[in-house]
């Protein structure tokens, strides 16, 4: 069975807009968990292990995704809201039938391209995050 999907101008903003809710919950999700995880860790290693072994590049590297992350979590966040409030102005002007097709299709493709590019750099992180865990892991262990 093939679900419905809404093809029309309204029905595909909805739908971007239930995207920019994910987007914003998954930054929230990555900062409350895996980045705030992998600071405590840093700072444990840092009082540990790096006492012990020479471990300052797996240390540089994690500082850098961190601070990247931190810094980056800001942008996402503030282009999700602006996201969300051209999205929710182009789904009242398309309302009021105010753009021919074409210039409604144009926004929309420009507001899809920024959700696109938001939503890959939450994947990037998560990516990076993931990864420095098993580092973090490794480094535990040895």
């Amino acid at each position: 069975m093939v679900a419905c999907v809404d093809k029309s101008p309204s029905g595909q903003i909805d739908a971007m807009l239930k995207r920019v809710t994910v987007v914003e919950r998954r930054v929230d999700k990555l900062y409350d968990g895996d980045f705030s995880y992998l600071v405590k860790e840093y700072a444990a290693l840092d009082t540990t292990v790096a006492r012990q072994k020479d471990i300052n590049t797996e240390m540089v590297l994690l500082q850098a995704y961190l601070q990247q992350f931190e810094t980056q979590r800001v942008v996402i966040k503030r282009n999700a809201s602006l996201s969300r409030q051209q999205l929710s102005n182009l789904k009242d002007d398309v309302k009021k039938q105010l753009y021919d097709e074409a210039t409604t299709s144009k926004y929309i493709k420009d507001e899809e391209k920024e959700l696109h590019t938001m939503e890959a750099q939450l994947d990037y992180f998560q990516e990076k995050f993931d990864a420095q865990k098993k580092v973090v892991k490794q480094l535990r262990k040895e």
